[in-house]
């Protein structure tokens, strides 16, 4: 259609709003908004995710600086060890020299010693009597099918079997007993071994022996119920009398039917939590009052991770020293003192150190522990749960 000027309406298309339009159908603040919380999202996730990163930079951090700086961790785990070494020894002079329980005093070395320890550290010292468990390398055969039979319910014919393979696989010689295996059994597995033909060296070892591997071992060679309810009883480090103090129930109610005595009364009547000396009714190669070994582990801990060493220990309190206590033998003050030590024989002898170390490690020891039978005999219940 032409207008009198003669030029042309523009045409409109109604279905092509203008952006004029659009904006004016948004508002403004909604806009504004949807940015706002865009913005404020990323933000969040940013400061978790530094958050986040702070706390595993720091945890690595003290990770290293434990490892990194042994000299500061392990010298003072190692002092820590001479404190708890120097506990035990102190409370046994007090009681000439003997050690008979933890109630003497040599429980918690740290209070007893009043040691204020540094900020940013912390220490644990558990000390264990070693002695209040069955020697498993060096008991008898009747006692050891009395422990698998009557204390772990195994029946007769696998008892026999199981005896029979350990004290086989224990002693120097080749013979195979009627119901044990010598290291040409071994060798036909696969892969093949020979029988050790010596002590056990950690109660691990009992998965390599025949008939254990399958009592005490699922398919797979994991520890299973049983053999927790055995280390809780034997020990491979012990070799002498079981400190009766220590004894759980399971090893005396064995030293019982070995010995003849009435278990459930040994402990009444006592004027001090513990036996001071031997029942008339033990026999004293299989029991005794006396602790003989310890095992000491000092766990130190910087962050979240810990420095743990562990010592076994023999009190030895029958070397105390006297003027000539020095490295050489000579008397202090002289001129031998000055001189260079060189670490020989002689010169350990001449410190007449109270204790034998038979073992330091720098990890942990995941040995099972138990309460001593006479905690349950006697109404001593706070030490029996501090213990």
């Amino acid at each position: 259609m032409s207008l009198r000027n003669g030029s042309q309406r523009p045409k409109v298309h109604a279905s092509s709003p203008s952006r004029s339009y659009i904006s004016a159908r948004i508002p403004r603040r909604s806009r504004d908004g949807s940015v706002l919380v865009a913005v404020l999202a990323i933000i969040l996730l940013l400061s978790f995710l530094i958050t986040r990163f702070m706390q595993e930079a720091i945890e690595d951090l003290e990770y290293r600086a434990l490892f990194n700086e042994p000299s500061d961790a392990r010298s003072f785990a190692y002092s820590m060890l001479e404190v708890a070494l120097a506990n035990v020894q102190e409370v046994a002079l007090i009681d000439d020299g003997k050690l008979h329980a933890p109630e003497q005093g040599w429980k918690d070395p740290i209070s007893y010693a009043g040691i204020n320890i540094p900020n940013g550290w912390e220490v644990q010292i558990t000390i264990t009597d070693e002695g209040g468990k069955l020697p498993l390398n060096t008991m008898s055969e009747e006692m050891l099918n009395r422990l698998l039979e009557d204390q772990l319910d195994i029946d007769f014919g696998t008892t026999r079997e199981l005896s029979s393979s350990l004290l086989d696989w224990i002693d120097a010689d080749s013979t195979r007993r009627l119901n044990g295996a010598e290291s040409e059994d071994y060798l036909d597995r696969r892969p093949g071994y020979k029988a050790a033909n010596g002590p056990l060296q950690s109660i691990e070892e009992l998965r390599y022996i025949q008939g254990w591997d399958e009592t005490f071992f699922d398919e797979e060679g994991h520890p299973n119920e049983l053999f927790d309810q055995l280390s809780q009883v034997v020990s491979v480090v012990n070799t002498g009398a079981i400190n009766l103090n220590a004894a759980p129930q399971e090893v005396l109610e064995v030293l019982a039917l070995e010995d003849g005595f009435q278990d459930d009364v040994l402990f009444d009547g006592l004027d001090e939590p513990y036996l001071k000396s031997t029942p008339e009714s033990v026999n004293a190669q299989n029991g005794g009052v006396e602790v003989g070994l310890l095992s000491i582990t000092v766990r130190l801990y910087r962050g979240d991770s810990p420095f743990t060493l562990t010592a076994l220990v023999e009190p030895d309190f029958n070397t105390e020293g006297d003027s000539s206590n020095s490295a050489g033998g000579q008397a202090p003050g002289t001129a031998s003192d000055d001189a260079p030590k060189t670490g020989a024989t002689s010169e350990q002898d001449a410190i007449k150190y109270p204790f034998k170390l038979l073992r330091i490690s720098e990890y942990a020891q995941n040995d099972q522990t138990s309460t001593p039978a006479r905690y349950s005999a006697m109404d001593i219940g706070e030490e029996a749960d501090s213990f």
